[in-house]
């Protein structure tokens, strides 16, 4: 995993264009003749205490004389990303950690990779072998990041990761003070960022900020209405009027084709609602609206825009940092849709009813998946 270090190559063509003998390099540096050859041919590397003077010398950091980059571009952590993702479908979480902590300790400075690889091991950590110690891993990566990185969106998004760990750890009040308990408002900054863009005659530069802002406000609706169906549960007039309704905006944006996770955590979380309320009817439909978004799922899964927020592919791309890819490999993805229903402790009553049998037979179908998943 440690990449090689190309001193020899790099001081070799530096000097040459520089128009420097070896002999001008030896003298300047105190070393032999012999010496500066052999640095040259690659059989020996200059003592760590003339690196200083080299890199002087060839008018060079000591980074890029010994062709060292400690910071990997977006592409190249999207690539790690995807690549260990891929890995944990076949291979132990275990055997994997060991390289994901080379590749961590070779860049721990590179804090983009710092946050991706902390939200790698959060969507993968519950097949650890021993869970606490990946979730304290999360934590000790993030606080780098929070402590060291002076990015905002960085340092907002390992928050939000250390705020996750905290709640999956059992630790509320530790959550609070983190992040706080008071819930701010939203002054809507973007449309008068949108209306800036537009005096200065940027039309699409305003519609772009208009129509993300628009997506994320439905985004957030729509998750926050998902949430407070387990708070009211025993409200069943309130309950029902939130299906009703998030249902209708469901449909209204077509947000299976825009985020499909969206739509499968509303129906899952509503159907988990009526069998609280031993509605198990109204559960099976919600179930079975749950099949009909699965079957519209295109794998491999990517956030994108359509006729409507015909903007937000370009946002996407450039603000989201694994952009349109989806966070866990697809395998994955598919076992889990499956296993929420299978293994969820709400639906239990339903494990012998036809309709729920027929539900989980043709959502293996459509996932192609083996029937033993």
């Amino acid at each position: 995993m440690m990449q090689q270090l190309k001193f020899a190559e790099i001081f070799s063509s530096r000097r040459k264009q520089l128009r420097m003998t070896q002999g001008e390099v030896a003298a300047y540096v105190g070393v032999s003749n012999a010496a500066v050859s052999k640095w040259e041919q690659g059989l020996s590397y200059p003592e760590l205490t003339l690196l200083p003077r080299l890199a002087t010398l060839m008018d060079l950091s000591i980074d890029a004389l010994l062709g060292y980059n400690p910071q990997l571009t977006r592409k190249k952590i999207n690539e790690h990303y995807a690549a260990f993702a891929n890995r944990f479908r076949d291979e132990t979480f275990d055997k994997v950690q060991v390289d994901i902590e080379k590749l961590l300790l070779e860049y721990y400075s590179c804090y983009p990779l710092l946050v991706q690889m902390s939200q790698l091991y959060l969507n993968y950590y519950t097949r650890a072998s021993d869970q606490a110690a990946v979730l304290n891993r999360i934590a000790e990566l993030s606080e780098r990041v929070i402590s060291h990185c002076d990015d905002y969106k960085l340092t907002h998004q390992a928050r939000m990761i250390q705020a996750y760990v905290l709640l999956l750890t059992g630790k509320p009040q530790e959550l609070l003070t983190f992040l706080g308990d008071k819930i701010s408002i939203q002054y809507g900054e973007e449309f008068l960022i949108a209306k800036a863009h537009e005096m200065l005659g940027d039309q699409d530069k305003a519609k772009l900020v208009v129509q993300v802002s628009m997506y994320q406000y439905m985004i957030v609706m729509i998750t926050s209405a998902t949430e407070s169906l387990a708070l009211e549960a025993a409200n069943r007039e309130h309950f029902d009027e939130t299906v009703n309704r998030i249902e209708q905006m469901l449909q209204l944006f077509q947000v299976e084709q825009l985020n499909p996770n969206l739509s499968l955590t509303f129906y899952f979380n509503a159907a988990a609602g009526y069998m609280k309320q031993q509605r198990e009817a109204d559960a099976l439909r919600m179930l079975e609206q749950y099949y009909r978004a699965c079957r519209s799922m295109k794998f491999p899964l990517q956030l994108r825009g359509d006729a409507y927020f015909y903007l937000i592919d370009e946002w996407i791309a450039q603000e989201i940092f694994l952009g349109a890819q989806a966070p866990r490999d697809e395998e994955s993805i598919k076992q889990d849709i499956v296993n929420l229903l299978l293994h969820n402790p709400s639906f239990a009553p339903l494990q012998d009813d036809p309709a729920f049998q027929a539900i989980i037979t043709n959502l293996k179908h459509v996932l192609k998946l083996k029937e033993d998943v």
